[in-house]
């Protein structure tokens, strides 16, 4: 698979000076290009470990842990259990006489009322909890069947052509799950990206951003392309599949269709553009422009005077993109896993509490509530 850098049309164009991002680029490309997949490698991919949640319910097993006997240490060091002042938990009776032993069974009495308000208290927000898990989960399903998902485009073009206003931009914030669970390892992966693709197609969507903390995608670029392509045949036809392109910004690198020669090399527009995002394009990005700024400082390429806010958006749009119209959170806690800051200033956020999938029913409902929520530009 080779290699094709951005079009001097895609960039924005930048002073004369003398560009950090560009440096900045430069670097990355040396260090990373060796994780850039660009042929197919029998050598199995190492999956980074998992970012998810476990469980909801999990927590409830550690309750019985309240009901152990407080530790405390003695006067010589040892250690005192319970109600009995004997070390080491020793059931040798109570000692009476000594004034110390009214003031451990204070001191006993004290934890033993405190830990049973706290105890209650846990139980109470265990149940609500369970009940709140029950009643989120009962929604999800319901929304499933309501807006169950459609391989025919003009279906789902009939669902959002109702809206009064739709996204340009759109940002999914993906988890990378373990192959043992269902919708794991690349595969998984690859899949959920590829359906967002097809409904983002389908409702007029051009731009697309999918940001998974690890970069596995970055590093799995062959079977990210080949399943966005097998998907869209499935939504559009052998004969009607639509063009796209996977941009990987931070290594100013693009990918065309699912194979290299799919598309003539004069084409410049595409009906949909893909980019990858992960944490090094986050708070790593601002710093190592920082360090690039300082030293072009340094050697007299940068002046105080070059160095605004209007420079530093621009050097930061070239590294890592315009900032998007709506993220979605497809996690069933709302966690943006070091998402570029600078991506979340006028961004609306869309999450469903305790969903794990990425389902055709929350896309359809982040894409309702963007449609009437009122953006002031800080107004």
């Amino acid at each position: 698979m080779s290699k094709e850098h951005l079009t001097s049309n895609e960039k924005i164009k930048l002073s004369p000076m003398v560009s950090p991002n560009k440096i900045l680029i430069n670097k990355h490309q040396e260090n990373s290009k060796e994780n850039i997949p660009l042929d197919n490698s029998s050598t199995p991919f190492e999956p980074i470990p998992a970012y998810h949640s476990g469980p909801v319910l999990a927590n409830i097993s550690n309750f019985f842990r309240l009901f152990v006997s407080p530790v405390t240490t003695t006067g010589d060091g040892s250690k005192s259990n319970g109600f009995y002042g004997s070390p080491n938990g020793a059931r040798s009776g109570l000692v009476r006489g000594p004034e110390g032993n009214n003031s451990g069974w204070s001191q006993t009495a004290v934890f033993y009322f405190y830990h049973t308000i706290l105890t209650v208290c846990f139980i109470f927000l265990s149940i609500y909890r369970l009940f709140e898990y029950l009643w989120n989960r009962s929604k999800l399903r319901f929304l499933n069947i309501a807006y169950s998902t459609s391989t025919t485009p003009s279906v789902i073009h009939s669902d959002i052509n109702k809206l009064p206003k739709i996204p340009q931009r759109v940002s999914a914030i993906l988890n990378y799950l373990p192959e043992q669970e269902e919708g794991g390892g690349i595969e998984g992966l690859s899949n959920s990206c590829s359906d967002l693709v097809a409904w983002g197609l389908s409702a007029g969507i051009p731009y697309l951003n999918i940001y998974e903390y690890h970069g596995v995608l970055k590093q799995s670029i062959p079977e990210l392309r080949r399943a966005i392509h097998r998907k869209l045949v499935v939504y559009f036809g052998t004969n009607n599949v639509p063009t796209f392109k996977i941009t990987v910004p931070h290594l100013n690198l693009s990918f065309h269709g699912a194979f290299d020669d799919e598309y003539d090399e004069d084409i410049t527009t595409f009906d949909i553009s893909i980019s990858l995002l992960s944490n090094i394009d986050g708070r790593p990005t601002i710093v190592e422009l920082t360090k690039v700024m300082s030293d072009l400082s340094k050697s007299g390429d940068l002046t105080e005077k070059d160095v605004t806010t209007d420079f530093i958006d621009r050097e930061l749009e070239q590294l890592v993109g315009v900032e998007p119209d709506l993220i979605i959170v497809f996690q069933p806690f709302l966690n943006l896993q070091s998402y570029p800051p600078w991506h979340l200033r006028l961004s609306e956020m869309y999450w469903e509490p305790d969903n794990t999938d990425v389902t055709y029913a929350v896309f359809l409902r982040a894409l309702q509530k963007f449609s009437t929520c009122k953006v002031n530009v800080g107004r």
